[in-house]
């Protein structure tokens, strides 16, 4: 047996039905035990089997192939996608457990230090003139930006379509956090004080504006809808870009040459001993010790 992935952009049709794809905001993996199982008619990308398929999950994994270097929050996406997996598809998350240790391993070694990892952390960096922010979202992307918004004596309104207060859980003080619902947005007047509006949702940009209008003192939005193509926002403050972001990223992260270039010898090293492994397994691929 053999692994085998085809990565590519997103939104494509899977190669095979019924093949385990992890899917997120910037790729598509198909993943399978044997290369013959993945389907070439289209031939739309190559498909990388054993030591290079490994490579490239790691690389994934510890933040390598991100426009944002060294991000964390694809590591809680293959988390969630290896959960969702079938019981006949156990072989995966006993491959994805081997990937998700290596990549925890690389990343203490060889990626502290590097600055913003997260969406939160760099959201966080254009929010110094605020007193008050105000999230739109409520799904994960939301979740993860939530806690940077409520830093110190900072107010959060979150807004979405559910009555439910999704965020109870993150623990934001109650004197500093009001949810609100998208429904009433066209009634609503925020405070007086200077406001940044982060979007972390693919709403229309109608929803974004009507939103904004209920802040008189709004200095910046921070739009994270970066894959979509949406109409301008009717708004006269900054707009921070999801593109912006990952420039500021890159730039900061310019210095980092030699942390990346280790993180990619380990990687390789990693990739050359899975490749490596022993195939001897009597009991077929959940044999293989992770």
């Amino acid at each position: 047996m053999a692994l085998a992935i085809v990565n590519r952009e997103p939104g494509t049709e899977p190669l095979e039905a019924g093949a385990p794809v992890w899917r997120t905001c910037l790729r598509e993996v198909t993943f399978a035990d044997d290369v013959d199982d993945i389907s070439l008619e289209r031939r739309s990308a190559r498909p990388l089997v054993e030591g290079d398929a490994y490579r490239l999950l790691l690389e994934i994994l510890c933040g390598l192939q991100s426009p944002m270097l060294g991000e964390t929050q694809v590591m809680g996406q293959f988390k969630t996608f290896l959960s969702s997996l079938d019981r006949d598809q156990h072989w995966l998350n006993r491959l994805g457990q081997r990937l998700l240790t290596d990549a925890r391993e690389i990343r203490t070694q060889h990626l502290q230090g590097l600055g913003s990892r997260s969406y939160g952390s760099a959201v966080r960096r254009y929010l110094e003139p605020s007193k008050h922010a105000v999230l739109l979202g409520t799904g994960k992307l939301a979740q993860e930006v939530l806690p940077f918004l409520a830093d110190g004596d900072r107010s959060v309104d979150q807004w979405g379509r559910t009555p439910d207060d999704p965020s109870a859980a993150l623990k934001v003080h109650p004197a500093n956090f009001r949810y609100r619902l998208l429904e009433s947005a066209d009634t609503f007047q925020g405070p007086a004080t200077p406001t940044t509006l982060v979007i972390a949702a693919p709403v229309p940009s109608d929803v974004v504006d009507r939103v904004a209008a209920c802040y008189g003192a709004l200095v910046c939005i921070i739009d994270l809808r970066g894959e979509l193509d949406m109409a301008p926002l009717r708004v006269t403050c900054k707009v921070v870009t999801l593109q912006d972001l990952f420039a500021r990223m890159s730039a900061m992260h310019g210095s980092a040459a030699r942390q990346v270039d280790a993180a990619r010898a380990e990687i390789a090293s990693r990739s050359r001993r899975f490749e490596l492994r022993d195939e001897l397994r009597p009991f077929g691929w959940d044999d293989l010790c992770a």
